[in-house]
């Protein structure tokens, strides 16, 4: 008993002493620091969102064109957006993405004063197009970064604490959001005023940064965009392991864009629950995530990761089920229990792999690539989805049908991982692809 005591003692000393080690790097706990604020400020406006375009329009069509403004600039941009993550200081990106995120949010209360000739749920669209296309420059510099701000070997710890940081936060302030919004319908103002001022704080978080984030190249390439675009694209087939990861992230997407784009009208439509409820079904999610998140942060590699990501498919097809078949609150938040859960068993070990695979000249690419491909793919899924639900006039069908892809995704994704021996090719060395083995000729820049 003393020998096993002793044990569990060492791992939650090694468990500690993980997230102690990654915030002890000074620049990545200013990056922490900057996202938990931010992320505090994103969760309690994210509702007053919701609720104010649902209020504005009372459908789930519009809602579902809302969540598509929020994904479309990654279709549109991401692939440009790489290219220059790659090649301009990321932190520079950062702060600049943070300034327009407040200058976006902190507008879109006020639309109702805007000019008239477009509907107000328009400059709606519009602002929270822009605000997005600022999320699409800011999370693939972030997840290029933080390979630069920590050792190898906290990777798992820095990621798993960023995900956790996130949960937490989603844990303890959808209620409060929930409760600002019953408190501030219709326009929601002081929601929307608190998330502006925390992207602010992240942005002068960030410019504290020392590291430098200027992405390594051997030297100045003068290649056109979509020249250096294909450059990471190649990169991707030229890996089986990367190559896996972006076929079944596209493949959960479809499933992914349906959910997220009824999940508002289910619950007030179907099952009647109002904004103060709504935070508390996220709010259980969010804890789920935590948990798991915690539970990752003890390690410092990832058994199998490849089957673990193949098995958050079937995890969320079960729990979509369970979120059609719910018959109250209760029943609804266990639901969600498992939808938090499975979001991190599939993110934590997806971003790791990335980060480890792919070189920082082309991380940025990489990462912004992989944004297009699950995006392009999702937003057809919330499309179908509000389409779908129009047509039978109820969300419940969709969501069944969600559940079902997601079903038959992971039964794909374990067979592949089987079939083509992955994790075998894992533990061999990362084979370089045909751009990297290429000699790139300098070319000499003008003064």
């Amino acid at each position: 008993m003393t020998e096993v005591a002793t044990l569990d003692e060492n791992e939650q000393n090694n468990d500690a002493k993980g997230f102690r080690g990654v915030l002890a790097h000074r620049d990545f706990s200013l990056l922490w620091s900057g996202q938990l604020v931010s992320n505090i400020g994103t969760a309690i406006a994210s509702l007053a969102l919701m609720f104010y375009a649902y209020a504005l329009t009372g459908s789930a069509l519009s809602m579902a064109i809302l969540v598509m403004a929020e994904t479309l600039p990654v279709v549109a941009f991401a692939g440009p957006i790489g290219v220059y993550i790659d090649r301009w200081n990321r932190k520079t990106i950062m702060v600049a993405a943070d300034i327009v995120r407040a200058v976006a949010i902190i507008l879109i209360p006020l639309t109702v004063h805007f000019p008239s000739f477009l509907p107000t749920i328009y400059w709606v669209y519009i602002l929270t197009f822009v605000f997005a296309t600022a999320n699409a420059w800011f999370f693939p510099a972030r997840s290029a970064s933080i390979p630069n701000l920590v050792e190898g070997d906290e990777l798992i710890a820095a990621n798993s604490l960023s995900q956790m940081t996130f949960q937490v936060v989603q844990l303890v302030f959808p209620p409060i959001g929930g409760l600002l919004v019953a408190l501030l319908a219709p326009d929601y103002f002081l929601a929307f005023a608190i998330n502006s001022a925390a992207f602010l704080f992240s942005a002068v978080a960030l410019q504290g940064i020392a590291t430098d984030l200027q992405p390594k190249r051997d030297s100045v390439i003068r290649e056109s965009l979509v020249a250096q675009i294909q450059q990471g694209a190649r990169y991707v087939i030229g890996n089986s392991i990367l190559s896996f990861l972006f076929v079944f992230a596209m493949l959960l997407a479809v499933s992914s864009g349906i959910l997220n784009a009824l999940f508002i009208p289910y619950l007030e439509g179907e099952r009647a629950l109002g904004s103060t409820q709504v935070g508390l079904v996220l709010s259980a999610g969010a804890a789920s995530g935590a948990a798991a998140a915690v539970y990752f942060s003890r390690k410092k590699e990832i058994d199998r990761p490849l089957y673990l990501i193949s098995s958050a498919g079937l995890l969320a097809g079960v729990a979509v089920f369970a979120l059609v078949l719910a018959f109250d609150l209760l029943t609804v938040m266990l639901s969600w229990v498992m939808i938090g859960a499975v979001d991190v068993i599939l993110n934590i070990p997806l971003t790791v792999l990335m980060q480890e695979l792919v070189e920082d000249k082309l991380r940025g690419r990489v990462f912004a690539l992989l944004n297009v491909a699950f995006t392009a793919v999702q937003v057809i899924g919330m499309g179908i989805g509000g389409v779908w639900a129009e047509v039978v006039v109820s969300t419940g069908p969709p969501m069944i049908g969600a559940a079902l892809a997601l079903t038959f995704v992971s039964l794909v994704g374990f067979l592949a991982v089987a079939k083509f021996n992955l994790h075998g090719r894992l533990s061999k060395p990362i084979e370089e692809t045909i751009e990297s083995r290429e000699e790139i000729i300098p070319i000499e820049v003008p003064a």
